[in-house]
């Protein structure tokens, strides 16, 4: 008797960011069997926001602000796109990353993360910092 192969369900996680950094973590520690994982990010790194008060105050490198998307794709088993994603296709289930063309899925998520906009108040752009880019505060 013919064994029927496994189903497989692709799941592309969109974003290297906090919650994406947990599911490959814990999608390591407990895989899914017959779904397989694919994770976008423009670069092998993300900045983890969370650490930043510990940098200013001189706990923590710069280096240590940062998930090693590399390191935590390998230990989950995914595969890790290196670029930035530049449209959805929910009809045709496709996200297109450049320099990579398509990628197709059965379930996507968006994680890619905050943008700081400063707002149009009154001194706001004198006195006000946004969170992010991390680099603002790391460089100094």
């Amino acid at each position: 008797m013919k064994m029927p192969l496994p189903l497989t369900r692709d799941l592309v996680l969109i974003g290297g960011g906090h919650t994406h950094a947990l599911v490959a973590r814990m999608w390591g520690m407990k895989p899914l069997e017959g779904a397989r994982v694919t994770l976008i990010n423009p670069s092998p790194t993300a900045p983890y926001s969370g650490m930043l008060p510990g940098h200013i105050a001189g706990h923590y490198s710069r280096d240590a602000l940062e998930i090693d998307l590399v390191k935590l794709a390998r230990f989950a088993g995914a595969r890790l796109v290196l670029g930035a994603a530049t449209a959805i296709d929910p009809v045709a289930q496709t996200v297109t990353v450049e320099g990579h063309g398509e990628i197709g899925y059965d379930v996507a998520s968006i994680n890619v993360g905050i943008h700081t906009e400063m707002p149009d108040i009154p001194g706001f752009r004198d006195y006000g910092i946004g969170a992010k880019p991390l680099d603002i505060y790391t460089d100094r």
